[in-house]
């Protein structure tokens, strides 16, 4: 018994005024690329067409800048696949021959990046409790009627191996940005949703730097 209130007495004393210190934890990446030192970017599938801006050909020139600016790995210079015509829900299967048809490309150490990609523009008008001040100083809250956009962006992204065109690894992303008003600029928002999932993409193929917050007693 003294035992148990010894410690009782211990975790009070250690459960006082705690220091949050912030660290950062290096990440390998999560795929095994010993096998490979390069990557094609072979194109996204828009599964919505959006009519301000090619959806699919945005998210390819994102991830080819990413991928060249971070030093990943070594992006292939060679033009996208024509996948506009495809359907995701048969293309992107365990095994795809389409792949191992590119030429003047080295198969034996090349993966490839693909991948379907829904961008919608959602009215999240609606009525809210918005915070007021009156002449004194004082604080009211009232209902008011608040004009506000939506910008949903999903991702579904497909690594392959070019030799076979197996399917090595694929992962589903999903982020949106709700902001007052009517949709601005719907082009902006999109990248700026992509830079959000860029970490886990680019995680695959390199090094990441995830940060964190830590309690210290």
């Amino acid at each position: 018994m003294r035992y148990g209130i010894g410690l009782a007495l211990l975790l009070m004393a250690c459960g006082g005024e705690q220091n949050r210190v912030r660290i950062s934890l290096p990440l390998p990446p999560k795929l095994d690329l010993s096998l490979y030192n390069q990557i094609y970017i072979a194109g996204f599938i828009a599964s919505d067409k959006n009519q301000d801006f090619d959806s699919d050909a945005e998210t390819l020139n994102f991830f080819r800048r990413e991928f060249i600016r971070r030093n990943a790995i070594d992006v292939v210079e060679h033009p996208p696949m024509e996948l506009s015509d495809q359907d995701p829900r048969s293309f992107f299967d365990r095994v795809q021959p389409e792949f191992t048809k590119i030429e003047d490309m080295n198969k034996e150490d090349t993966l490839i990046l693909t991948g379907e990609v829904s961008y919608e523009i959602l009215d999240r008008s609606g009525f809210r409790q918005v915070e007021g001040t009156d002449i004194s100083g004082n604080r009211f809250y009232q209902t008011r009627f608040v004009e506000a956009t939506g910008y949903l962006l999903k991702l579904r992204i497909f690594v392959y191996e070019l030799k076979e065109g197996n399917l090595l690894y694929r992962e589903s992303l999903q982020d949106e940005i709700d902001v007052d008003g009517p949709p601005g600029d719907t082009k902006l928002a999109f990248n700026a949703l992509l830079d959000r999932m860029s970490t886990s993409v680019l995680g695959l193929f390199s090094n990441t730097t995830v940060r964190a917050e830590r309690n210290l007693l």
